[in-house]
């Protein structure tokens, strides 16, 4: 092996549904190329030949991550091999991160500065934990006489759940957020996020994992036993979907500052993956309308994407729509050159946004993710 362009073995998973078995897979990642080949374990022979997949780079190859490869969704459930255990146990770090009660509009800032410093979000969802839950997350502090505080704040009201995945991940997002103490805070590190919106020491904005046996612990606690109760109005909304072009563009955070800016409630939210199945059934009233409608499934399946149920005052969706401008980036750019399409689209299919085009489809725009897909 050149020790300069190594190569990553990684075991996945299939879930062929028609035969109702788990297919298991090896994948190994030439860094020389960016080329990528399968191997099927259970027949013993080649699946797939090395090619170079553009939806698939380095950044997401770790556990837990789902990877859409020709059409079909595998799960990443482990490392192949100790080479590349060694190599990404340093390089492939995973923290739990926080923004707690009364901060969702903020969310945007956060994700910019998550992104900015080179960490992948791996997991996002917004929603209420229960005390039962919060009694475990804040299990080190019991006995505390701050602790019945915490537990009790924690649990006031909705708060961003996320996964972040990098080098260092852990250290890099305590810096981000800055110290506990929220006069240190100011004092040490004023440009933190906790230095610029907190409230007080208590309610101290986020919270982040100390150690690698805390990351695992919390992220353990709060994705691998479902414990945050996604929120959502699904009435009375309007449905965002940030596109996976723009999410691996490290652009989410910059679109979300602009729909909070411009006023809009964020209700509910969640990071998810679509197949090409799903992905056509959710497109399924653009299908014959849209010649982009196999572009757009492909688009759309391509990685993992944020949905944002978006609520407002007045004419809220058709408002959210300007705001988004016309899909057709060219065009947005010339008649609405602010808009989040003009500013981070690319084309018809890669124009940053998917968003609601009328009232009628609102409700079942939000209910496919945040009813149907949420519970899967």
């Amino acid at each position: 092996m050149n020790p300069e362009f190594p190569v990553y073995s990684f075991k996945l998973e299939y879930f062929d549904e028609p035969a109702e078995l788990v297919r298991p897979y090896y994948l190994t990642y030439r860094t020389e190329r960016g080329e990528i080949e399968i191997f099927d374990i259970r027949n013993h022979r080649p699946f797939l030949k090395r090619t170079v997949l553009h939806n698939i780079q380095i950044k997401d190859l770790y556990v837990g991550n789902k990877l859409l490869i020709n059409g079909r969704q595998y799960d990443v459930v482990d490392i192949a091999d100790s080479f590349t255990r060694d190599a990404f146990s340093s390089t492939m770090q995973h923290t739990y991160a926080m923004l707690k009660p009364g901060y969702y509009q903020y969310l945007g800032e956060a994700l910019d500065r998550i992104y900015q410093s080179g960490l992948v979000v791996a997991n996002l969802q917004l929603g209420c934990i229960s005390r039962s839950t919060a009694s475990k997350f804040y299990a080190e502090h019991q006995g505390k006489s701050f602790y019945e505080q915490l537990v009790s704040y924690i649990t006031s009201g909705p708060i961003f759940a996320l996964e972040l995945v990098g080098p260092n991940a852990i250290s890099k997002w305590r810096e981000l957020i800055g110290p506990t103490n929220l006069d240190n805070a100011k004092r040490d590190a004023p440009t933190s996020l906790r230095a610029m919106y907190a409230r007080s020491t208590t309610e101290n904005f986020a919270h982040g994992s100390d150690s690698p046996a805390s990351a695992e612990r919390e992220i353990g606690l709060i994705f691998g036993k479902r414990s945050v109760n996604l929120i959502s109005k699904i009435s009375n909304s309007t449905l965002c979907v940030i596109k996976p072009h723009a999410i691996k563009s490290g652009l989410a955070g910059k679109i979300i500052m602009e729909i909070t800016h411009a006023g809009f409630q964020i209700t509910g939210a969640m990071m998810t993956k679509l197949n090409l199945e799903t992905a056509s059934e959710f497109y399924d009233v653009y299908r014959g309308v849209a010649n982009e409608f196999v572009d757009m499934c492909k688009e759309i399946s391509s990685g993992s994407v944020i949905a944002l149920e978006l609520s407002g005052d007045g004419d809220y969706l058709n408002e959210f729509r300007q705001l988004c401008g016309p899909y057709d980036v060219p065009v947005a750019k010339a008649i609405r050159p602010n808009s989040i399409r003009a500013k981070y689209g690319l084309n018809k299919v890669q124009n940053a946004v998917h968003c609601t085009d009328l009232y009628d489809d609102a409700q079942l725009e939000c209910e496919y993710f945040f009813t149907l897909l949420a519970n899967e």
